[in-house]
């Protein structure tokens, strides 16, 4: 082995090694922060020194010295601490979290890619370790409070002797190679099944041609024939020996895949396990006191699901801790303990699914709200609005573009984040609904499949192509008779358990030729897919069978077609597409709704608005001018508030884009200024400034801001999303 193999190797190895070691400092530091009994919490100083400890050697092994410089701080803090513990401030513990993150950032960066930014934040961290600790009151017991499994550690004990399970390290790559491997093997125990079925056919067909009379005078064929006796004891052997054969190998490759499924699950306490930290800091971030409770972390699922359900996950703690749980003051305005609930709870279910709940004892989902700001956007119509139903209109916040948020923020604000959480899950072949009781709290519940390599579906004829429809999605299968279609407004319905529900042709949504058919005379086929209100029947031609399927995810350039979720082999080797649910919801109502009426005339294109950009600092304004002209819109600038105020008396513009710290006049008053004009009120206003404190944020939302950009967390693509969304 050469240098540079040896090196790459050395490189992920300490990877691997890397990231075990931040994971108990992190669960560490959380844990030892809410600890109260001495003993105990010597025992977790010592553990966490030595894994600053461990992880500064294996930095220094291979030349990370930005990772070495914070772990000899953090090793020296704990030092410390082992030797005379005293009690630390709130502010010492956001000091090391921040030292850790800091380390999870460079760690994924290869060698000595630090950025100069981040450089300088190493400098600062080591800097400020190296301090005495400022003596302080012990923090509160726990703001976030993690439920572990078993004890009240947040690092688990070693397993006992007897319990030792021996185990090696295996590449991810290779693990899932094994896995598609024994995957494969379904499409051969469908074939063998499918084999079976037809010896067992040709047998009884044989069976059917010996037992008809002949035509010829004779009568009934010789039953003392010897070739055919042979012939059908030879073809009952045969249909015999291929069924046990099918049902041998079937049990055998069940048993094969299950092992093999087993080796890629994971606990979800891998996925949880980020949970503490996260709320942690969003909590002291926007001055809420959560306590986080976890349960059911020993459940086991595909970890390609747990995965992709990393963001959907964050997003939707994100959302429970700027939008649902209240402040401290506002709960106890409400008659609710300062201390808020949030709870995810993992569970098994029936069926080879599992169910996550986040739930938290917030101020719940106001709908008139959330009806409110779908109207806004143009989702709904006002029409459409007051006949809706409340678990309905609380669907409404899973539209693109729906959000309730009171200002625009790098949290949330946008619209997009639950939109993005209902796609990843329902690309999984996962389910996500809103429980939700205004004043008391919301809970969003996401049901999964335990893997994702095989499906139960159901076989299905359209136009003489077979499709495959997950079971988990099919509501029902009805036969009715074509007068017992109802239709209004030229939009067919279906009367079903009292309620009407949207009826349309598969073959229509796929865009496919209708065959004449049975399916004009007689009974119809239909089947329902959806949950709740977003349910719709489809007219399908035959509905053939039920049966275990492979799923093939399509590769470029087909990695997303519309209604087309996967692929996968039929016994009879014939490929077939599995479909996505989803879409044919959307298309189906799109569908529906392709005959409103063409204008005569398209009009013409609206130039866009001039916006203004407010900032003292040359460099600053010169950078946020580019971006926005850069992206089709004509700007301005002002130096300051009061320059700012003259402009806008001068001409119209669509949008101001401000700092907060100005000369004459600052940008909280400038907003203030504009609210206050009866011409100007409504002229959207984003704040681009480096204040990102909880209060600046409040001043900026009643000061009447639209968005609040924080230069910090600044991503061209924000400013631009936000200026977009508030034109």
């Amino acid at each position: 082995m050469n240098e540079a193999e040896f090196q790459k190797k050395l490189a992920a190895a300490f990877a691997i090694e890397a990231g075990e070691h931040l994971a108990v400092l992190t669960s560490g530091l959380l844990g030892l922060e809410k600890e109260t009994n001495p003993d105990r919490r010597r025992t977790m100083v010592e553990t966490i020194f030595r894994e600053a400890h461990s992880l500064k050697g294996a930095a220094r092994a291979v030349n990370r010295s930005d990772v070495e410089s914070i772990c000899q701080a953090l090793e020296t803090v704990f030092a410390v601490w082992k030797r005379q513990p005293v009690p630390v401030s709130s502010a010492t513990f956001d000091l090391l979290n921040k030292a850790v993150d800091v380390l999870d950032r460079i760690l994924r960066l290869p060698g000595d890619a630090t950025a100069p930014s981040d450089k300088a934040v190493v400098l600062q961290i080591v800097q400020q370790l190296g301090r005495p600790a400022p003596p302080g009151p012990a923090p509160k017991p726990a703001e976030v409070v993690p439920v572990p499994p078993s004890s009240s550690s947040p690092v688990p004990p070693a397993p006992a002797p007897s319990e030792h399970v021996e185990t090696i390290r295996v590449p991810t790559v290779r693990m899932n190679a094994l896995l598609r491997q024994a995957e494969e093997l379904v499409s051969l125990k469908l074939t063998m099944r499918s084999r079976a079925a037809e010896t067992r056919e040709l047998t009884d067909a044989f069976a059917t041609w010996r037992a008809t009379p002949r035509q010829e005078p004779g009568g009934q064929r010789d039953a003392q024939d010897p070739f055919l006796n042979a012939l059908e004891s030879q073809l009952v052997g045969l249909t015999q020996q291929t069924a046990r054969d099918a049902h041998a190998a079937s049990g055998m490759i069940d048993a094969l895949l299950e092992d093999a499924k087993q080796l890629s699950m994971l606990p979800f306490s891998t996925l949880l396990d980020l949970a503490p930290k996260l709320v942690r800091d969003l909590a002291r971030e926007q001055g809420k006191e959560i306590a986080l409770a976890l349960h059911g972390r020993e459940i086991e699922i595909d970890k390609r699901i747990l995965d992709e359900l990393k963001d959907p996950l964050v997003h939707l703690l994100r959302n429970a801790i700027d939008h649902g749980i209240e402040t401290p003051s506002e709960r106890a305005q409400r008659g609710k303990p300062a201390q808020a609930k949030l709870a995810i709870t993992v569970s098994q279910r029936e069926g080879s699914k599992v169910r996550v709940a986040i739930a938290e004892d917030g101020g719940g989902i106001d709908v008139a709200k959330v009806k409110s700001a779908a109207v806004k956007s143009g989702v709904i119509t006002d029409d459409e609005s007051a006949d809706l139903t409340e678990p309905a209109a609380r669907a409404l916040i899973f539209q693109s573009g729906v959000s309730t948020s009171a200002i625009v923020t790098h949290l949330s604000g946008r619209g997009l984040g639950m939109a993005i959480v209902r796609e990843k899950v329902e690309r999984l072949g996962g389910q996500i609904a809103i429980e939700s009781v205004y004043g008391e709290g919301t809970t969003f519940i996401i049901t999964l499949p335990i893997t994702l390599s095989t499906v139960a579906g159901i076989v299905f004829d359209v136009g003489g192509q077979r499709y495959v429809i997950p079971s988990a999605s099919v509501g029902r299968i009805v036969r009715f008779k074509p007068e017992e279609v109802d239709s209004t407004d030229g939009t067919p319905e279906l009367s079903m358990d009292g309620r009407k529900l949207p009826l349309a042709r598969l073959s229509d949504v796929l865009e496919q030729p209708r065959t004449r058919a049975r399916s004009d005379v007689g009974y119809l086929q239909a089947v329902v897919l959806g949950t709740g209100h977003e349910e719709v029947a489809f007219i399908v031609d035959d509905v053939l069978e039920e049966l275990e399927v492979l799923t093939k995810e399509l590769g470029r350039p087909l990695l997303r077609v519309r209604n087309v979720a996967a692929a996968t082999v039929l016994g009879s080797g014939a490929p077939v597409l599995i479909l996505n649910v989803p879409d044919l919801l959307k298309s189906a109502l799109r569908h529906s709704d392709s005959r409103e009426p063409v204008p005569a005339e398209a009009a013409a294109p609206t130039a866009p608005p001039e916006l203004l950009v407010v900032d003292d600092s040359v460099t600053s304004r010169m950078l946020l001018k580019n971006i926005l002209e850069s992206v089709g819109y004509e700007v301005a600038t002002a130096p300051d508030g009061a320059e700012a105020m003259a402009l806008l008396k001068t001409r119209p513009f669509g949008l101001v884009v401000s700092d907060v710290e100005m000369p004459r006049m600052d940008g909280f008053e400038l907003t203030a200024r504009i609210r206050a004009d009866a011409q100007l009120r409504e002229l959207p206003v984003v704040l681009v400034t480096s204040l990102g404190s909880r209060e600046d944020q409040a001043r900026g939302v009643s000061a009447g801001a639209n968005a609040y950009i924080i230069k910090g967390n600044f991503e061209q693509s924000d400013l631009v999303a936000t200026v977009r969304k508030l034109i």
